[in-house]
């Protein structure tokens, strides 16, 4: 109805896409999940069932599913498979080291030869993991002291990155080029946190780093702020995780968090895995 080859959209808004005809389930040749821990949990259960009917008689094409993200883990794992997101004996199970058919049976999965054609994949391949070379720290200081700690930490970072620069302008060696200067994103629990270190941060920054503030309620069209970081036009942004969630910054070097969210491993995994992506090259200090 809408005329489109791709709909993208939330979950707030697939179910009213599907009633009102504008999205015909039956007519999908592709759905893709992304970050879809979130995603399903907020899909509801009847727009689900509508989505991904299996019943062959019930749909106009084929059908490719992709289920992505950080934190699809073995017990979502089987959710997807039981409600037939999934299909069982026609997915496939992607990881950053294998692809290979999906297995439900973990005899079926570890009798497979790594290098026979034959090998199958089993659900408790998927689990929370981050790039084995990032460096995570924890600095605890009191309450009114996590500003300054930060403002601190950055400059240190940014001293030891010209300290570098110079050193290798010194040796006419090629060191220079396996650096880079900081680019961080720094995340608050919410946006009166963020909203409230904007100020101060500028006054302790002036001249050293450019601020930019990727909040949803904050006036500013979100897209130009992003635009402008990927320029360099900024190399400091304040964020919560929500504004951030899924958005991929090249040349990313830190991640510094203003909280610790230790009730939830999925949360930590989405702030940190904004550093240590394909194609990055890491800080001064190779983290």
């Amino acid at each position: 109805k809408l005329q489109a080859d791709v709909a993208i959209t939330t979950p707030k808004y697939l179910g009213k896409l599907m009633r009102d005809g504008d999205i015909i389930p039956e007519n999908l040749r592709v759905v893709m999940y992304d970050e879809a821990d979130l995603a399903l949990e907020q899909t509801p259960e009847d727009d689900l069932r509508a989505l991904f009917s299996d019943a062959e008689d019930e749909r106009t094409f084929s059908r490719l599913t992709y289920v992505v993200g950080a934190t699809v883990t073995e017990s979502l794992g089987k959710l997807i498979v039981r409600d037939g997101i999934l299909p069982q004996g026609k997915s496939f199970i992607a990881t950053a080291s294998q692809f290979a058919p999906l297995s439900t049976s973990d005899a079926d999965a570890a009798s497979g030869d790594t290098a026979s054609e034959t090998r199958t994949a089993s659900l408790k391949d998927l689990g929370l993991c981050l790039d084995p070379g990032l460096r995570h720290e924890r600095v605890v200081v009191p309450d009114n002291r996590g500003m300054l700690c930060l403002v601190r930490m950055l400059r240190k970072e940014l001293q030891e990155y010209d300290e570098a620069v110079r050193k290798g302008d010194a040796d006419g060696s090629a060191a220079r080029t396996q650096i880079q200067r900081p680019r961080v994103v720094a995340f608050f629990p919410g946006e009166e946190e963020a909203k409230a270190a904007i100020e101060p941060m500028r006054d302790a920054l002036w001249g050293e780093h450019r601020l930019c503030v990727l909040l949803p309620n904050i006036g500013v069209n979100p897209l130009e702020i992003m635009e402008q970081f990927k320029s360099n036009a900024t190399s400091v942004m304040l964020a919560t995780p929500n504004s951030v969630r899924g958005l991929d910054f090249a040349n990313l070097t830190h991640v510094y968090t203003m909280y610790l969210p230790s009730d939830d491993p999925r949360e930590y995994l989405h702030l940190a895995g904004r550093v240590g992506r394909i194609g990055q090259m890491g800080s001064v200090s190779g983290v």
